[in-house]
């Protein structure tokens, strides 16, 4: 017996999304509309976009203020772990923290064990700082410390100490 194909029925003209849901898409999709731009130009966007300094920038991320200073060159590439730092501290979602691995020539696998947790972070722990993100990636086990959020070429990010 051949079943009948059936065609989608008449969408109502009544409203689905909130206001803020259609805001949020709007604000999300403005930060990924021009394809062309490098790393640097996508963060430097954000950034802007987020009201982010470079100072604040810094305190979200765990980074080196250099980090931040070195956007500005086209020829900018960062590390997975520091754009994954810069994902969890500005509190991006995973597409748009891969839209920046992208633009710098990366992108997550989900069939590696670190990339899986950069997404849970990313995913399940947003909003958390990069210290707790760190205890986290511990607790999942067989990832080495170099793979630990807000690491910077000068070492491990360590938190200051209030006097």
């Amino acid at each position: 017996m051949l079943e009948k194909k059936t065609r989608a029925s008449f969408v109502g003209l009544d409203p689905v999304l909130t206001p803020e849901e259609k805001a949020k898409f709007e604000r999300d999709y403005e930060l990924t509309a021009d394809a062309q731009k490098t790393c640097g130009q996508i963060i430097l966007a954000i950034m802007d976009k987020k009201k982010i300094s470079p100072l604040r920038a810094t305190q979200l991320t765990g980074l080196n203020q250099s980090v931040f200073r070195k956007l500005k060159d086209p020829k900018c590439t960062i590390p997975k772990p520091l754009v994954v730092s810069i994902g969890v501290g500005f509190g991006l979602d995973v597409h748009l923290t891969e839209y920046i691995l992208e633009s710098n020539g990366m992108c997550f696998n989900t069939n590696e064990r670190l990339d899986k947790a950069y997404i849970s972070l990313i995913e399940e722990h947003k909003g958390k700082d990069i210290e707790t993100c760190n205890a986290i990636l511990r607790d999942f086990g067989g990832i080495e410390e170099k793979h630990f959020l807000g690491a910077h070429e000068r070492g491990l990010y360590k938190p200051r100490k209030k006097p």
